[in-house]
C-alpha cells in the first residue's frame, strides 16, 4: 500500500502513540481470533515498550524475541540463541502463540518496526517510516473484519514530545486484555 489514506489521522501521532495504537489492534486481533487464550504475558512485553522502563530499543529488543518467526526459528530453546528469553518463558510463549498465524506475526513484526523505525536516528516530520507498518496492521484487522479500535485513544500522544518520538507513557490502561 503506498499512499497513506488509512493512516492520514496519525500524522501528528507521536511514534510512541502509533505502537500504542498497533498493540490495540493486535489486543483485539488476539481476543478475536483467539478467544480461549490468555495473551496477558505477550501484552505486557508489549506495552513495556512504551512505557519508560528501559530504553525503547532495548524494550524492543527483548519484544522482538516472541515474535513468531523469532520465537519459533528454533526447534528448542537450546538451539536458539535469545538473549533476553528465559527457558520458562520460552516454552510459555511457543504455547501461546500461533507459528504458523502470518497475520499474527506480521501483527506483531509490525509493532517492532514501528517502534524501531527511528531508534537510532532523528524522527522526520510526520514519521513516515512509522507509517507503512501501521496501516499493514490496520490492513490486517480490515481484512480480517475486526473493528479497529478508537484513533482517538492516542489522539493526545502527540508528536512533540521527544523530537517527534514522544513522551513514553504507561499505556496499559488502554488495553483490553490486561483488564
Amino acid at each position: 500500500m503506498n499512499d497513506y489514506s488509512m493512516v492520514e489521522e496519525f500524522i501528528n501521532v507521536s511514534v510512541l502513540g502509533r505502537v500504542a495504537y498497533a498493540i490495540m489492534c493486535f489486543e483485539k486481533y488476539a481476543v478475536t481470533v483467539y478467544p480461549n487464550v490468555d495473551f496477558s504475558p505477550v501484552a505486557e512485553i508489549m506495552w513495556s515498550i512504551i512505557d519508560g522502563s528501559n530504553y525503547l530499543d532495548e524494550s524492543s529488543y527483548r519484544y522482538i524475541e516472541i515474535v513468531p518467526e523469532c520465537l519459533f526459528e528454533f526447534k528448542s530453546y537450546e538451539e536458539s540463541d535469545f538473549e533476553y528469553l528465559s527457558k520458562e518463558e520460552y516454552i510459555s510463549f511457543t504455547h501461546i502463540l500461533n507459528a504458523t498465524d502470518q497475520d499474527l506475526n506480521v501483527l506483531m513484526k509490525s509493532i517492532y518496526d514501528i517502534a524501531m523505525a527511528y531508534a537510532y536516528t532523528t524522527v522526520e516530520s510526520g514519521a513516515p517510516e512509522a507509517l507503512s507498518p501501521l496501516e499493514c496492521v490496520i490492513g490486517i484487522l480490515s481484512a480480517n473484519d475486526i473493528t479497529l479500535p478508537d484513533t482517538e485513544a492516542v489522539s493526545t500522544y502527540t508528536a512533540t514530545g521527544s523530537d517527534g518520538l514522544g513522551d513514553y507513557f504507561d499505556g496499559r490502561y488502554l488495553s483490553i486484555i490486561l483488564k
